[in-house]
């Protein structure tokens, strides 16, 4: 669902002026909104040399590449401005899907072309000692037969089946995941990863799985909606919305645990409780 509207932007970045870091340029330029320096200029504010330095810790660092000249920047004319291209190609990222009962991962490019994936039976209930573990033997396969070093590997991302707090990406209270309430799940699937591959750690990304759905779909299908909601049924009933761009999460990243809203029946929901949406609207409910 979408409410119609552009998002509200203004000319510079979300940080804006002379706090626009390396990753505000980078962004710009992998959105499109800013391919030059002398737009990236005009969209931050920021000085000629200021844009240099930062752009310089991009391309060291692989994310940028200079492309074919482009229009002239200046009226006054001159060379074509040079432009800057996200280079996609320089390292790739590790995804995962967990559900109650299953898991999909995969190897992907960072622009998000699938080099390898696998799907199979993964139970949450067995703990996520566990689950995790399996995870990291997963990943070491698919990096495999991507034909990908683990060295290449720049980050891993995991959707999960309850509510996520963003800040240290724990669980908070999930009613479909015993075991997991307050777990350090980044710190495990780091340690799995490199357990199995022999590569240093990673940073690793968690997020309830219908916020990811819904940030991934509001981003590459409907970038001009300033309000996405995306609702997911499968063993429970959850929905993520996106505000202005930004996930919007509420208290304890409860914003879209829509399964558990009570609806005036006396099915009993898996979570303990009578009477929950998910009770008798969700896959294992129907």
């Amino acid at each position: 669902m979408c409410m119609t509207g552009r998002v509200g932007r203004t000319g510079k970045t979300a940080r804006g002026g002379a706090q626009s870091s390396a990753g505000d340029l980078l962004e710009l330029v992998r959105s499109g909104r800013a391919v030059t320096r002398g737009a990236l200029q005009q969209m931050t504010g920021l000085s000629r040399a200021t844009v240099g330095q930062r752009l310089d810790r991009l391309f060291r660092a692989g994310w940028l590449r200079e492309g074919a000249g482009g229009p002239v920047d200046s009226p006054l004319g001159g060379r074509p401005a040079v432009t800057l291209e996200f280079d996609g190609s320089h390292a790739v990222v590790l995804a995962a899907d967990l559900d109650t009962r299953h898991a999909r991962a995969a190897v992907l490019t960072l622009t998000g072309e699938i080099l390898a994936e696998h799907s199979g039976t993964l139970v949450v209930e067995d703990g996520p000692e566990a689950v995790l573990a399996e995870l990291g033997r997963w990943f070491a396969r698919l990096l495999d037969q991507a034909g990908h070093r683990p060295e290449e590997v720049c980050g891993i991302g995991l959707g999960v089946p309850g509510p996520v707090d963003s800040e240290t990406g724990q669980v908070i209270q999930p009613p479909m995941m015993t075991g997991w309430d307050g777990y350090d799940i980044r710190g495990r699937l780091s340690r799995a990863f490199t357990e199995h591959t022999g590569a240093p750690a990673v940073p690793v990304l968690v997020d309830n799985d219908a916020n990811l759905m819904a940030y991934g779909e509001q981003r590459t299908g409907h970038p001009d909606c300033a309000a996405f909601v995306l609702v997911k049924v499968s063993t429970g009933i959850g929905a993520g919305v996106v505000v202005d761009g930004a996930l919007y999460r509420g208290i304890d990243g409860g914003a879209g645990d829509i399964g558990h809203i009570r609806v005036g029946t006396d099915a009993l929901c898996r979570c303990g409780s009578y009477g929950c949406l998910a009770a008798v609207a969700s896959g294992g409910a129907v």
